[in-house]
């Protein structure tokens, strides 16, 4: 009878093992932000070396000097309240020539826009001029949060 008790315990053991490396193995393939909550601007060069080497993640591009602020300051308001990173170019920038494109530093969406990439290729963008400044906070609300579910771990 004890030995009865103690096959099921290594069993129940085993399984339990099993179970805990099989969550570990497969959490190991699924993309993960890390985020502070802040929109950090970067560099052309930054970009494309972010864009090469790990290339997951939030990216704003701006181009209207006008409505940049506009959009960065509500960019930021949603980069805290979901904890999330987001690295900015803007393309107004004295160290970017003007014949220059997304391209060139290793992105593919649209200007002025807020976009997620994984593993390098975009996923998703939202074009700020597509919306009027009302409606603007409740469109980046949704995206950013349909976009961690779809396609980032928590």
């Amino acid at each position: 009878m004890n030995r009865k008790y103690g096959l099921i315990s290594l069993i129940a053991g085993l399984v339990l093992v099993l179970g805990v490396g099989a969550v570990f193995v497969f959490s190991q393939g699924s993309s993960e932000v890390k985020g502070n909550g802040e929109v950090e601007e970067m560099s052309p060069q930054a970009m494309k070396k972010f864009m090469k080497e790990d290339g997951t993640g939030y990216v704003m591009l701006t181009s209207d000097e006008e409505k940049r602020d506009d959009w960065l300051f509500s960019v930021k308001e949603h980069a805290k309240k979901y904890n999330i990173q987001v690295n900015e170019l803007d393309e107004d920038r004295d160290d970017i020539p003007g014949t220059s494109n997304p391209y060139d530093w290793g992105l593919s969406q649209d200007r002025d826009s807020l976009a997620v990439y994984e593993n390098g290729k975009l996923k998703k963008q939202i074009s700020f001029d597509e919306y009027e400044p009302s409606q603007l906070e409740a469109e980046l609300d949704h995206f950013i949060k349909t976009s961690k579910e779809m396609y980032f771990s928590e």
